[in-house]
């Protein structure tokens, strides 16, 4: 039997988006990426004016990413994930032996994030690790450290520390702290002394992703200004902050040009990205993307005459571009989509506003209709919460689309890319404006065309949340729900000692403490309702994920059995938290798709 429709979507090579997808080689000739192409994420490198297909480097089981070049080129660097447990090993590559000597052994439970970074001279690496309530800054010589006992913390605070940056003069490394909430801090530290100081100084300025000038005299930022995320300019010597750019709309990632007058950035706009470059000393400025979509973790070239970028969009996969200056002709270095599928009709969103059933505000989204719609919807709904739908590659979306599925993404209070106060909107208050502002979805499909007895609703992680939070708070809304690599209780989220340390206090500083605020954290738990759910339900969870372990899912999928409830499960034996296997991609999206097909009589 020939594969459906998401079967085929759901294999299409995509490169990563997250971390660091990609680094360029010192001589400017060759683009090392991360690359999920016929199976898992693994490591590939490919010309970087697309003169060549890209090739893979190794053959590897486990997912691998974050390439990072050595300043002489000789080696490739990279993390290699222990079967989506997110505990990560650090790789180096020689490139012309092909010798491969992992840094880190025999560390099954060390928790490293895979962003790090190199050191100039390329004989240290600085990244943060997991210590036990935490997330420090660390170092480490390039050496082979058993059981990582050459690893030295920089810090020793409750914050968790997040993307270390080496200063061009390797003496300092720059990182962004959780504070409190979603609130964090740049720090700089001095790595033989110590010394550390914040942006700002007793009163440190809101600030995320520090990146050094190439001088090192300066350091770009995202910060907040009125509302908005905005481009900041820290100078180290004067200990001052000056606003590079600042709009109606946020900005963030800023990387410099290699001589120091530039910088290109993300703006967000209207659940799109776009590629900014400013001129620092003309302050000209102007769009330089690809084109629409969203684009991700842009980087000059060493000689500055070029921008590579990821871009996702509908019927573009997740691909590497190459942007020429000052010209903007554009090189698509990867060809993810196969032939069979380039003539699909892959459809933009409608970028739209409506009401949350609350009536409390007004709530944006994406609104994605067929060429032939059948009355069925799909809510569509993100994780994060801190996230936003894009309107970008999305293969479940495509598959309900072709189905002749209306698909509404809702970016609910909470969501990021709509300022600060809005990403701010459910802190405190998760499992109730949020949930409203979702539900109000289900309404808009329905003043749509959408028949009010054909409308689903899925989602990942914290979407998979909200999946199970509307089926006991709305029953009557949805015909059938999908719940992806779910968490159905505030109080054992906290509990479980298989949620790392990070998590747990993210899930304190946002959903609330478990004595203060226990009641209110039981009573917007869907564990506690399931008693009210009237529709067939699907579980998917993943055996190794430390972000929302499975522990809860015989439980739930029982005592909704119980109540007469179709209800259905599955957890992924190998897969951690993406479920990033190809064959258990392919898997989780055809079961989705399928289940809600079946049940909105689309099928």
């Amino acid at each position: 039997m020939a594969p459906s429709l998401i079967e085929r979507l759901a294999a299409v090579p995509e490169c990563m988006t997250e971390g660091r997808p990609f680094s360029i080689s010192p001589d400017g000739g060759t683009v090392a990426f991360e690359w999920r192409q016929g199976g898992d994420w693994q490591i590939f490198t490919v010309d970087s004016k697309g003169a060549a297909a890209p090739q893979r480097l190794i053959e590897i089981d486990d997912p691998c990413g974050c390439p990072e070049y050595s300043p002489d080129g000789r080696y490739l660097f990279f993390s290699r994930d222990d079967r989506g447990s997110e505990c990560f090993d650090f790789y180096r590559y020689d490139l012309s032996s092909g010798e491969l000597t992992n840094l880190i052994p025999d560390t099954p439970t060390l928790a490293p994030t895979p962003d790090f970074d190199l050191s100039p001279d390329g004989t240290r690496l600085t990244f943060a690790v997991d210590h036990g309530g935490s997330y420090a800054a660390a170092v480490m010589p390039v050496q082979v450290s058993a059981g990582g006992e050459d690893i030295r913390l920089l810090t020793d605070h409750g914050f968790n520390d997040w993307a270390p940056d080496w200063a061009p003069d390797g003496a300092k490394v720059a990182f962004h702290s959780d504070t409190q909430g979603q609130d964090a801090a740049v720090f700089v530290m001095h790595v033989a002394s110590g010394d550390l100081r914040p942006i700002g100084g007793e009163r440190p300025v809101l600030a995320w992703s520090p990146r050094w000038s190439p001088d090192g005299d300066r350091i770009a930022f995202t910060g907040v200004v009125a509302d908005q995320h905005a481009i900041g300019i820290y100078d180290v010597a004067r200990d001052t902050v000056e606003w590079a750019w600042q709009g109606d709309c946020d900005a963030h990632a800023p990387v410099w040009s290699p001589d120091g007058r530039s910088l290109v950035f993300l703006i967000d706009r209207d659940a799109e990205t776009a590629l900014r470059l400013l001129d620092l000393q003309t302050q000209e400025e102007r769009d330089i993307g690809v084109g629409r979509g969203n684009h991700y973790h842009p980087r000059f070239t060493p000689e500055g005459d070029a921008v590579i970028t990821v871009l996702s969009a509908p019927g573009v996969p997740t691909e590497l571009f190459r942007i020429d200056l000052p010209g903007g002709q554009t090189t698509q270095l990867t060809q993810g989509l196969p032939d069979e599928l380039k003539e699909h009709q892959f459809i933009p969103g409608e970028h739209i506003w409506y009401p949350s059933r609350d009536r409390v505000t007004q709530v944006p989204g994406l609104l994605f209709k067929p060429e032939e719609h059948n009355g069925a919807g799909v809510v569509l709904i993100h994780g994060g919460p801190t996230w936003h739908h894009s309107n970008e590659w999305d293969p479940l979306r495509d598959a309900f689309l072709d189905a002749g599925c209306m698909v509404l993404h809702p970016n609910y209070r909470g969501s990021d890319g709509y300022g600060r106060t809005w990403q701010l909107a459910n802190r405190y208050l998760v499992g109730q404006g949020e949930i409203q502002d979702t539900a109000g979805g289900a309404g808009y499909l329905i003043e749509q065309g959408c028949d009010a007895l054909r409308i689903a609703c899925t989602g990942r992680s914290w979407g998979g949340f909200q999946t199970m939070a509307l089926m006991t708070q709305f029953p009557e809304l949805w015909a059938c729900g999908v719940a992806g690599v779910p968490f159905f209780d505030f109080i054992f989220a906290q509990e479980d000692p298989h949620v790392r340390d990070d998590l747990v206090w993210w899930d304190r500083e946002n959903s609330g403490d478990l004595k203060a605020d226990r009641a209110r954290l039981e009573y917007h738990s869907p564990i506690n309702h399931l008693e009210r759910i009237t529709a067939p339900v699907l579980l998917l969870a993943a055996a190794r994920d430390p972000r929302c372990p499975p522990g809860q899912i015989d439980e739930v999928r029982e005592k909704i059995r119980a109540n007469g409830i179709e209800c259905e499960s599955f957890v992924y034996p190998d897969e951690g938290h993406a479920i990033s296997g190809l064959a258990s991609r392919v898997d989780y999206d055809r079961r989705t798709v399928e289940f809600i097909l079946e049940r909105v009589g689309a099928a």
